[in-house]
């Protein structure tokens, strides 16, 4: 079904499933894809950057035949939408990684429901509408994160973002990895434009964010991220953001009267 001339629309959507390790093939036709693990996680590198989604996140694919390689830790259940444009939108130009919020988990869910209404209905059609509403008003985020393309800066991050509790030392992968520190220390900052410590406390940052986002607790996210106390946490968020995270936390929502 296609949309009123000037809007994009999805061709299509698909479910599918990937052993630990297999390599997430999408077709390169020069659409667009919106690529969203419900379980497990993607290890996402292209031109452009290199990712790790996990099902908190979902990976905008940028069409124009972009080479990426997409890789699946764990068992990984994805849904993965197609685009095809009628004209311009302020959809990204960029691959990139989007905050995936209750409503959006939610229109997703609805367009591959198993026995759902026709592609036809209404009902989908505006589906697909409020999904690329939430695609082009997607939040700037509030902590920059950039994506080396080095390997080894490359896995690092993505260790990073996997365990966000672990205190390794950039001394301690350089190890691991048979060079210097010195010489990861440089490319972080060649790469990345910040210290190999900094891009740790911002991806921490941008982790808790996302938690406060979903109504956990400040000691919760506190103790998850590797700090010793809440106190810690605290002062680090501060420091970076300027404000307390209960600032950043969700109420608690308001009891309904009987």
């Amino acid at each position: 079904m296609r949309s009123a001339p000037g809007v994009h629309f999805i061709l299509n959507s698909t479910v599918q499933h990937f052993s630990d390790g297999a390599l997430v093939t999408a077709p390169n036709c020069g659409r667009s894809r919106l690529i969203f693990p419900v379980t497990g996680v993607l290890l996402a590198s292209g031109e452009d950057g290199h990712w790790v989604v996990s099902s908190s996140r979902a990976f905008w694919l940028a069409g124009g035949g972009r080479r990426h390689h997409i890789r699946a830790l764990g068992s990984v259940r994805l849904k993965s939408f197609a685009f095809e444009a009628d004209g311009p939108l302020n959809l990204p130009e960029r691959s990139c990684v989007l905050h995936v919020t209750p409503l959006l988990r939610e229109v997703m869910r609805s367009l591959t429901r198993p026995g759902g209404q026709p592609q036809s209905s209404r009902k989908i059609a505006l589906l697909k509408e409020l999904l690329l509403e939430k695609i082009i008003d997607r939040p700037d985020m509030a902590v920059e994160l950039p994506e080396p393309r080095d390997r080894r800066l490359a896995a690092i991050c993505a260790h990073i973002q996997l365990h966000p509790d672990d205190a390794t030392t950039l001394g301690q992968f350089a190890a691991d990895m048979n060079c210097s520190e010195r010489t990861l220390h440089r490319l972080f900052l060649q790469e990345t434009g910040m210290s190999f410590t900094i891009w740790r406390h911002h991806a921490k940052l941008r982790l808790a964010l996302e938690w406060l986002e979903q109504g956990r607790s400040i000691l919760d996210i506190s103790l998850d991220l590797g700090y010793q106390n809440q106190g810690a946490f605290t002062a680090m968020f501060r420091k970076y953001l300027g404000v307390a995270p209960s600032q950043y936390a969700r109420p608690a929502p308001e009891s309904v009267p009987a």
